[in-house]
């Protein structure tokens, strides 16, 4: 029986994965609902694997193995603690023919250099996004506008707008910046900034045209071969491993 895609990124799963081992970087989120290993086995992937950056004890684990369950995989070979921030934890993974990792670099303070950490395992291919910034938001409390070459700062986000992005996001999903890019002077911070004396993974740090994201993905030696926008929201690119000049 030929396998139900639910769209195009998963197509790109299923016509990529047959007799390649695949990865999916941080799919344990969200109660699973994005993860990709389930339809990698079921593809025909040689080798399928999981790696977070939540240690094997955290619910979202658990999750995802009732999932494969429910959905008759096995054989999934698990990665905790993997930070896409520090090569050291990737090494344990080797390299993987076709690498997934997606609703990550919108959540890193430095997105140029987890990507180009990632570049090291991946052996073909590529398949990634972020959330990205439209050209011109404006509702009734006013508008902001982004360049081609653009990134929004989250923690530079003034009061003025603060009111025009949560109008926007409440719109759209039903949230606003103040909890994903919470304000510096807030002394409680629900996804804060800085824990422990290190810079954390999750606010949100960077909203990229889509423009400079695809740019940023070009610089660490991806070609792109295809592309989905999702809601004018979130990009996400397949891409293939370029060779270093």
């Amino acid at each position: 029986m030929p396998l139900v895609v639910r769209d195009k990124i998963e197509q790109w799963i299923v016509d990529l994965v047959p007799g390649r081992s695949f990865i999916d970087i941080g799919g344990i989120g969200e109660d699973s609902t994005n993860e990709r290993c389930t339809l990698a086995v079921k593809s025909g992937a040689t080798k399928v694997m999981m790696a977070d950056i939540q240690p094997e004890t955290h619910r979202y684990w658990k999750t995802f193995r009732e999932k494969c369950e429910r959905e008759k995989t096995k054989g999934v070979v698990e990665f905790s603690g993997i930070d896409v921030r520090k090569r050291e934890t990737l090494m344990r993974i080797g390299v993987a023919d076709v690498v997934h990792s997606t609703g990550i670099f919108y959540h890193l303070a430095s997105p140029a250099e987890a990507c180009w950490n990632l570049r090291r395992i991946t052996g073909k291919y590529f398949i990634t996004n972020t959330v990205t910034f439209p050209s011109r938001v404006e509702n009734k409390f006013g508008s902001i506008e982004l360049p081609a070459c653009g990134i929004l700062f989250g923690a530079a986000l003034t009061e003025q707008d603060r009111l025009v992005l949560n109008e926007h996001y409440r719109s759209m999903f039903g949230w606003t910046t103040d909890t994903a890019m919470p304000r510096l002077s807030e002394p409680k911070q629900v996804n804060p900034w800085i824990v422990g004396g290190e810079l954390t993974p999750w606010p949100y740090w960077y909203l990229y045209s889509d423009h400079a994201f695809r740019c940023l993905i070009q610089l660490c030696r991806f070609r792109i071969l295809d592309e989905v926008k999702w809601e004018n929201h979130a990009l996400f690119l397949l891409c293939e491993k370029c060779d270093l000049d």
